[in-house]
């Protein structure tokens, strides 16, 4: 049973729907609380769930190319081997760490005052990541024990010529529309593949690089698809399996941005087509 509510403040409108969401992953059922779709446009909603233990909307998918347009309508997310990655549906990617905390202020500026009070958009930390992507289980992997599921987009036999792939078939050879791209028992799409997600967390002492979670469409290796394993690039770094979510959180409890390392896992590159991450 749902509860709609929909209000127009500042000339977005906010449709805020409370949901009851069962944790089937986690061992037990658990409500998670209020949905919200924020219209960025006519036709254009970005919509997030609440996570009750992190006190935070988390980003239902990763953001699409079609959200982040009405951001900066030039974006292209480009091509690869021929394949788009610019479809509207296609999570948005060639953006660094920089464009994808300055999506984040613009939500906030324009959009994150409602009659339920203020929300502050950001990208999520290393460890509110890892805690959502297994829902609060902390898993080896996001979705659980090896081996992936098959509507995971992982680097896989759609691939008919590289020498290392996973022995399952997702029919995207790179970036799935986010509605495909596998949910979690929280109903969180992309958590396990698709694209490297962004998060606030810096990597190094020299505060040089930032924190990438997640794998993508481009990794198969076991080692890269754990849930502790993390990728790190410097702020203005872009590439065509980089890309984020966003998570929202009341302005009274928001926090400044990380100003120290993160802490888990090694810091590896993100992998090309057919290769593991940092090789």
């Amino acid at each position: 049973m749902a509860l709609f509510r929909s209000v127009l403040t500042r000339g977005a409108l906010f449709t805020i729907a409370v949901l009851l969401l069962f944790q089937a992953g986690c061992g037990q059922f658990k409500s998670q609380g209020k949905t919200i779709a924020i219209r960025l446009s006519p036709k254009v909603k970005l919509r997030l769930i609440y996570v009750e233990p992190l006190k935070i909307f988390v980003g239902k998918y990763e953001v699409r190319n079609l959200e982040y347009r009405c951001f900066r309508p030039e974006h292209s997310s480009g091509i690869h081997e021929g394949m788009s990655l610019n479809d509207d549906s296609q999570p948005v990617i060639n953006v660094s760490w920089d464009d994808a905390r300055a999506f984040c202020d613009w939500l906030t500026k324009n959009y994150g005052a409602t009659q339920a009070g203020k929300l502050n958009f950001r990208l999520p930390d290393e460890k509110e990541w890892e805690y959502f992507a297994t829902c609060g289980s902390n898993g080896e992997f996001p979705w659980g024990d090896w081996p992936p599921p098959k509507n995971l987009n992982y680097y896989g036999r759609e691939n008919k010529s590289a020498s290392q792939m996973l022995e399952s078939y997702d029919g995207h050879r790179v970036s799935a529309p986010v509605t495909k791209s596998g949910a979690n028992d929280w109903g969180l799409y992309g958590v396990g593949g698709n694209v490297w997600e962004w998060c606030r967390d810096i990597d190094d002492a020299q505060s040089s690089t930032h924190v990438l979670k997640g794998a993508s469409w481009a990794d198969c290796a076991p080692l890269f698809l754990r849930t502790t394993r993390r990728s790190a690039y410097a702020a203005g770094y872009k590439y065509i399996n980089l890309g984020f979510r966003v998570v929202a959180e009341p302005a009274d409890i928001s926090k400044t941005s990380s100003d120290k390392p993160a802490s888990s896992g090694q810091s590896i590159p993100p992998s090309k087509q057919g290769e593991s991450a940092g090789e």
